[in-house]
Formats: C-alpha cells, sequence, structure tokens
C-alpha cells in the first residue's frame, strides 16, 4: 500500500516537472534587440587656409589706374583732341616788309576712328580743322592782319607702347586758306587772301590718365609744329 502511494506521488511529480518548466521558460523576459546602431558623431569641418586680406587701392591707383579693359587704341574707338599749335611754318611776307611777326597760338581740333587692325597696331582716319592768327606792326603805324584757317584729313597708324600710351605717326592734306588785312592811317596796301593745298607729316602721343580722357602731343609740318593739349576716347 506505502509502495503503490509512493509510485502514484512520483508519477505526478514526473508528470508536473514539464509543465513548470515551460511556465518557467514563458515567464522570463526577452532581451530586447537594439532598434538602431548608435549615431555617429559629425564629421568636423574641413579648415580652410588663412588668406591675405585684400589691401585697398591706393589713392594714386584710383585716380591713375594702370590697367585698362582694352588698349589705348582699338578698332572702332573715336578719339577728339583739343590742343593748341605753337610755331608757324608761314612767314606771313616778313620777308617781304621785313622783321617778324607777332604769331598767337594756333587753335585745334581733331577727330579720328580706328578702322582695322594692321599686325599689332591699328590704322585711324580723321580730320583737323585749326586757326592761327598773326599781326605785324609797321613803323608808320600801319598794321597787317593775317588769320589762317586749316581743314586737313590725316591717316595714321597707332601703335600700343603701354595699354595707356597710344603712339602714332601719320600723314595728311588740306586746305590752307590764308587772308590778310591791312588798317592804318596811310594809303591801304593791297590785301587779300588765299587758298592753297598743304600736305602734312606728323608723330605723336597719347597718354590716358583715365580710361577716356589723357594728354596728347604731337609734332608734325602742316599748321603748326608742335601741339599739345586733352584727349578724350568714346
Amino acid at each position: 500500500m506505502k509502495r503503490a502511494f509512493s509510485l502514484l506521488v512520483a508519477a505526478a511529480a514526473v508528470a508536473a516537472l514539464p509543465q513548470f518548466g515551460v511556465q518557467a521558460q514563458s515567464s522570463r523576459k526577452p532581451i530586447p534587440k537594439p532598434t538602431s546602431r548608435p549615431a555617429s558623431p559629425a564629421p568636423k569641418p574641413a579648415t580652410k587656409p588663412a588668406t591675405a586680406p585684400e589691401s585697398e587701392p591706393s589713392l594714386l591707383e584710383t585716380v591713375l589706374p594702370t590697367t585698362f579693359t582694352n588698349g589705348p587704341f582699338v578698332v572702332g574707338n573715336q578719339v577728339l583732341n583739343l590742343g593748341i599749335g605753337v610755331g608757324s611754318r608761314g612767314n606771313y611776307d616778313a620777308d617781304n616788309i621785313g622783321g617778324s611777326p607777332s604769331v598767337s597760338p594756333a587753335i585745334n581740333l581733331s577727330y579720328e576712328r580706328g578702322l582695322f587692325a594692321i599686325g599689332p597696331g591699328v590704322l585711324g582716319a580723321g580730320v583737323l580743322a585749326g586757326y592761327q592768327g598773326a599781326t605785324y606792326n609797321l613803323n608808320s603805324g600801319g598794321k597787317w592782319k593775317y588769320s589762317d584757317v586749316l581743314l586737313a584729313l590725316r591717316g595714321a597708324f597707332h601703335y600700343p607702347v603701354l595699354p595707356e600710351f597710344d603712339a602714332y605717326a601719320g600723314l595728311g592734306v588740306g586746305l590752307l586758306y590764308t587772308k590778310a588785312s591791312y588798317e592804318g592811317s596811310t594809303a591801304s596796301p593791297e590785301a587779300g587772301s588765299s587758298a592753297k593745298l598743304t600736305p602734312g607729316i606728323f608723330v605723336g602721343g597719347r597718354y590716358f590718365l583715365l580710361e577716356n580722357l589723357g594728354v596728347f602731343t604731337e609734332l608734325g609740318y602742316d599748321q603748326t609744329y608742335l601741339k599739345v593739349g586733352l584727349t578724350g576716347k568714346f
């Protein structure tokens, strides 16, 4: 009897073991898996090499720039020269009446346009107008007055020596109109006027202080021997 009871208890214990193991296993919580990887640290920004601060242009560079968007005289440029001329090629009859006249500086205005390139330079053509006067006082109290008006066509070859300096040389031909008049208490000698063709040859240079404004000088043989003045480009 006791033996039978012991066997029954042992059998009940054996039957309860699997159920207990399942419950124990089911009651254990699973370890949660990480849902995402930890964020990687942000990359450090690349350091740029230090640059030297830009220097401000000097006052001289601002007023007198040394670089230009174009050359001093290129195809299509138009230039006006306004100047005065000294030294006259005419003697105003000084050989006939003796002495020398008092000749005023000439006022001249010239226009030129760049036509086409020739090698490193540019061929230009234009016109020139000039006026010059002279007087001669006679011992008798009379006075001769002379006036010259020149209208000429000119052509020149321009070479860009520097970005701001234009050197040129050329030829011209024009009509020189001269008028002579007499003032005085004595009988008036014959006065009159004349016109003649006048050839010309010249060399010169323009220096642009600004992009479109500069000065010029010119040596030649037309109305006067030397011209100086202002030049403008547009």
